[in-house]
């Protein structure tokens, strides 16, 4: 019999291990040996990716597993929606979603190809308010200065958005038509670059969420001229509401949710679903939705499929009388 060496018999014991760790199943059909992935279908730095982070964490305690974050940003969102979409729906992959690549981006791009129907909804983490906000050098101090402005120099202003067909392209369009204005669209990868083509003086005008200006506006880099929402946020009391300035039935809030590609098993499904309500009945996550102007959701998964059904119903007849072209 050959002679085994301590080294030998040290590293078969390793591998054996190694191999039984990784075959370790829960009954959801989840390994528990490896993290779970999040897709953030836009670049760092937007309400999605701030979202997604603060819920990989917060969701970690419940599901027993690392949940780590993947930006795969592109074509509105599009790119990160399939990419999920096509992902083995084995219950380790996830997808943060919002009205922008679960419900427009669809719309948007023609055709019957339509990721998002090829996810499932696991629940609707939160909604939050919208806020039209300008560079500290543009002279407008009101909406109205900025209509004004923008009347008296067709097409001179650029406005932002966080891409080809996502919702604050679409609602900054109908803003614009509301108010009888042309303005020139810049289309971004997300709203992180959104916020710094702001303040760089790339563009003079955009509808953004609050938590993703909060830091630009206190520090005066940005001026907010309305936000949407039944009142005033804590954040913004100066701010008049789109009610205020003229603008009453413009909605410009948006959603965050998660979903997971069709044919993960229902008990995974649960299973995130679950952590998710965890994560928002935690009081880190309830002064954080507090300060930022979050309304926290949650629930059964069946909340999400009603808003995107929904967003889809407004959002439809609305998409086609702007013929928006396709996200790219």
């Amino acid at each position: 019999m050959p002679p085994t060496t301590h080294g030998t018999t040290r590293r078969s014991t390793l591998a054996t291990l190694l191999a039984l760790a990784c075959s370790t199943v829960t009954a959801q059909g989840t390994s528990t040996a490896r993290a779970l992935r999040l897709v953030v279908p836009f670049p760092p730095g937007g309400l999605n990716d701030s979202v997604g982070r603060l819920l990989a964490d917060a969701m970690q305690p419940a599901l027993g597993q690392p949940v780590v974050v993947d930006n795969r940003s592109g074509a509105s969102g599009l790119i990160g929606t399939q990419a999920v979409a096509s992902a083995v729906p084995d219950g380790s992959t996830l997808l943060v979603t919002s009205t922008s690549n679960h419900v427009l981006a669809p719309l948007m791009q023609g055709g019957d190809k339509d990721p998002a129907a090829d996810l499932v909804p696991v629940g609707l983490a939160l909604r939050t308010v919208g806020v039209l906000v300008v560079p500290a050098d543009v002279p407008a101090r009101s909406l109205a200065d900025l209509v004004a402005l923008a009347r008296s120099k067709p097409r001179a202003l650029n406005y932002g958005s966080s891409g080809q067909g996502s919702a604050n392209h679409l609602q900054t369009h109908q803003f614009a038509t509301l108010a009888g204005i042309e303005l020139v669209h810049v289309p971004y990868r997300g709203g992180g670059p959104l916020v710094s083509a702001l303040i760089s003086g790339e563009v003079q005008f955009a509808l953004l969420d609050f938590a993703s200006v909060a830091s630009a506006l206190s520090s005066g880099r940005l001026r907010a001229l309305a936000q949407s929402g039944a009142k005033r946020h804590v954040g913004l009391p100066t701010v008049p509401t789109l009610t205020e300035a003229g603008f009453a039935g413009l909605d410009t809030s948006f959603w965050i949710g998660l979903a997971a590609p069709h044919g993960t098993p229902p008990a995974a499904v649960a299973r995130w679903n679950a952590a998710l309500n965890s994560a928002l009945a935690q009081t880190a996550i309830k002064a954080r939705a507090q300060a930022l102007g979050w309304s926290l959701v949650g629930g059964a998964p069946e909340v999400l499929t009603r808003t995107v059904a929904q967003d889809r119903e407004a959002f439809t007849t609305a998409a086609a009388s702007l013929r928006i072209e396709p996200p790219k």
